[in-house]
């Protein structure tokens, strides 16, 4: 009874609030001014390591299965039977529908504008780094997805704009298969961690299931979609909530200015209940008490050691770097936040409890990012330092006390990731 009474004050108290973040990992990526700390007295910003998400995106193929609840809520139409809140929730199914044909996967405009606004802050928040004459080059790393791609060139097209001097070279890697571009080594060959990773899903959607005890209660949600709503069965009403909620959450990634708020048509328990069986999955990327996430150990560990390994390049007397660019999907992201460590993706709890403490609309929305920032004094003495940014804001590691501030030593942070 306390877990139910916990998941409700969530759901009421965030999802009432909000129901735009019940679209989790896919709610939009909301523009950041973060405020930028004062580095301790003699310290320059040098070099800055960066990865991050595609932006906004159109529904990608497998997602146009969605639609298919338009065929069902026109059978129920024919018949007479939908309200003039079924009727409406046809024509905006139509219209997301009619927005996603020929487009499936592309990164949108506004995917576009969201890598060229996070540039645009990251050069005017560390103008040192990229207004130097010494350090002129930067890599960009990409995956071979369209949408990765276009992100990368969208960010780099603005950083260009505004530092024409600078060198960038682009590289595209399959993220396992390229020696130069190494992020993730011998990444899931081993068929028995496919299997424990399947195996882990699974478990855990059975989890969701008893949070929601059963698929969840949307009896409101029929009687706003369906006249004499007791005559549909139970498992249709779940059908056409459950596509509905997929097909409006991706479309705040497609023309979210035009899109009709996630609460139009549910209620906040009944966003709650998709949004639990939605995010489940998510845990299978994040390491617990009683559970060491393959996908940490593989993708996780793996981005994390490319980046250590290009960092310690480029503090090396007489590097030449300014930046490292990467540019990959959030089921990359994820398990890299967790290798860091940052706070919400290493919850110390079990599974039934976790969604209370890990919230995906603030970790992994289009576009989301980690920044590494890499400070030392002029003459090179005293410690490098670095701070991390968590979608662009600054953001302590728990467990790692920082030198000042939100400013750690690089060393002792390297430490504290052997340990773990």
């Amino acid at each position: 009874m306390r877990l139910l009474f916990t998941i409700l004050q969530v759901a009421l108290g965030i999802f009432s609030k909000d129901p735009e973040l019940s679209a989790g990992n896919l709610c939009g990526y909301f523009p950041q001014d973060t405020i930028v700390s004062e580095a301790p007295k003699g310290y320059k910003p040098f070099y800055v390591s960066h990865i991050a998400r595609h932006g906004s995106r159109f529904l990608d193929k497998s997602s146009s299965k969605y639609f298919h609840a338009i065929d069902t809520l026109e059978f129920y139409a024919a018949k007479g039977m939908l309200t003039a809140d079924g009727l409406e929730l046809i024509e905006d199914l139509r219209c997301m529908h009619e927005m996603s044909e020929g487009h499936y996967g592309e990164l949108t405009e506004l995917g576009a504008m969201e890598h060229r606004q996070i540039c645009s802050r990251m050069v005017r928040h560390y103008p040192e780094v990229f207004s130097g004459s010494a350090r002129t080059r930067i890599e960009a790393f990409s995956t071979s997805s369209p949408r990765v791609m276009a992100s990368m060139e969208a960010f780099i097209s603005e950083l260009k704009e505004r530092y024409p001097k600078m060198q960038v070279d682009t590289f595209k890697t399959n993220w396992g298969g390229d020696i130069k571009s190494q992020e993730v080594v011998g990444y899931l060959q081993s068929d028995s961690l496919k299997a424990e990773i399947k195996k882990k899903d699974k478990e855990l959607r059975k989890i969701g299931r008893v949070i929601n005890d059963g698929d969840g209660d949307f009896h409101v949600f029929a009687e706003r979609i369906f006249l004499e709503p007791e005559t549909i069965p139970a498992s249709t009403v779940y059908f056409v909530a459950r596509y509905s909620y997929k097909a409006y959450k991706t479309g705040r990634v497609t023309y979210p200015e035009t899109m009709p708020s996630m609460g139009k048509f549910f209620t906040a328990e009944e966003l709650y209940a998709l949004w639990v069986n939605n995010s489940m999955h998510w845990l299978k990327n994040l390491n617990r008490p009683d559970y060491l996430s393959p996908l940490v150990a593989t993708r996780g560990y793996g981005i994390l050691d490319r980046i250590i390994y290009d960092a310690d390049e480029a503090i090396k007397s007489g590097s030449t770097a300014a930046a490292t660019l990467r540019f990959s999907h959030d089921t990359y992201l994820l398990p890299l936040m967790a290798a860091i460590g940052f706070e919400g993706t290493c919850p110390d709890c079990d599974d039934t409890e976790i969604l209370d403490h890990f919230q995906d609309f603030n970790l992994v929305p289009p576009a989301c990012n980690v920044q590494l920032v890499f400070y030392r004094k002029k003459n090179n003495r005293g410690p490098v330092l670095v701070k991390f940014l968590l979608n662009e804001k600054e953001t302590l590691i728990p467990g790692l006390k920082p030198k000042t501030g939100c400013y750690y030593d690089w060393k002792a942070v390297k430490k504290f990731w052997a340990s773990r």
